[in-house]
Formats: structure tokens, sequence, C-alpha cells
């Protein structure tokens, strides 16, 4: 089990360590999104994970899961709005159809990372599935970190609430990965969540 821990900080510090240095070196979000491709691409190379796309039957407690995440999609809203935290983004001009596109492969390479290569690998390691989920929520919690760490220019009370509040959404996503037995549907999730946000922040 130590050996277990001690595998699992150095992987994920690492792929910090690239995260985060990619956007020292090239702001504006390419070349961290380089990395967690690459990543993804070297974590199903690595572990084998599988797919696991198809999901188990439908059972009452998806929908609960669904409506936390578009539930905590409108309090992140409305934190936003009546605390007047500053965006990294003009809310003004957002525009979902055309952000589409982007928000499915972004929270695609996302959930394959975290809801599948990682959550495998800590169930190879004999990591109970609520250990896992409890794991990648924090994992994914800190990858929202990073351009507060590696820039002056953005505002740093909103990537630290996003990065907490990543935490418990990280919970959920895993939540729905482990019930459902499928990364396909966290990802449905995850854009749900992410849609809901934006929508709610561009309405004047």
């Amino acid at each position: 089990m130590r050996t277990t821990f001690l595998a699992f900080s150095m992987a994920v510090l690492g792929f910090y360590l690239l995260l985060w240095g990619s956007q020292m070196l090239f702001p504006g979000g390419t070349a961290s999104t380089v990395v967690l491709v690459l990543t993804t691409l070297v974590g199903i190379a690595c572990v084998q994970p599988g797919w696991n796309i198809r999901p188990s039957r439908p059972v009452g407690y998806w929908a609960v899961l669904f409506g936390l995440l578009l539930g905590s999609a409108a309090l992140a809203a409305s934190v936003l709005r009546l605390s007047k935290i500053p965006t990294p983004y003009d809310t003004t001009s957002l525009n979902i159809v055309t952000l589409l596109l982007g928000i499915m492969a972004v929270t695609g390479v996302e959930e394959l990372l975290f809801r599948q290569v990682l959550f495998r690998w800590l169930e190879q390691q004999r990591i109970s599935v609520k250990g896992a989920v409890l794991a990648t929520a924090v994992a994914f919690g800190g990858a929202h970190l990073g351009p507060m760490l590696t820039s002056t220019q953005v505002n740093g009370p909103f990537y630290l609430l996003q990065s907490l509040y990543m935490m418990w959404v990280g919970l959920l996503l895993g939540e729905l990965r482990r019930v459902s037995g499928s990364w396909a549907i966290s990802w449905v999730g995850h854009i749900a969540y992410n849609v809901a946000v934006l929508f709610l922040l561009s309405q004047q």
C-alpha cells in the first residue's frame, strides 16, 4: 500500500509539473492541452485500462448525480455573480454553440485520463473503488489550480475557488463513473456541468 501511494503521488506530481510548466512557458492553454492529451495517451499505453464505454443498466441514482451536477453548476454561477469574482473570460460574449466542440474535446480527454486511466490504475493496485473516487477527485481539483501558480496575470481567488469546487464536482463525476461503470457517462456529466455554468454566466 505504501509503494502504491508513493507511485501514485510521484505520477500525479509529475503530471502537474508538466501541465503547469507548460502553462508557465507557453501561456494561453495550448501547450497544457497538448500535455493533457499526451499524458492520456501514455497512460492508456502503460495502464491498458480498457475503454469502459458501455454503461451498466441505468438506475435512479444516475438521475440524482446528474441533478447534483446541474445544481452545482447553478450554485457555482450564482456565487461568481453575487461575489463578483472576476473570471478569466468575458462572460458577455460567450457563445455556447461555438464552444461546444472544444468543451466536448477537453472534457473527453480529462475524463479519459482521470476517470478511466487513473481510476483503473488505482483499482489495479487494489485500492477500494471509493478510494479511487476520492483520489481522482483530489487530483482533478489540483489540475485546475495551475494558472494561479504559474502566472501573475490571472485572478487568484477565481482559480483557488475553482480548484476547491472541482474536487466536489470530481467526486460527483467519480461516483457517476463508479455506479455506471463507464467513463463515457461521467464525460456526459462533465459536459453538462460546463455547459450549464457557461450558459448561466452568459445570461444578463
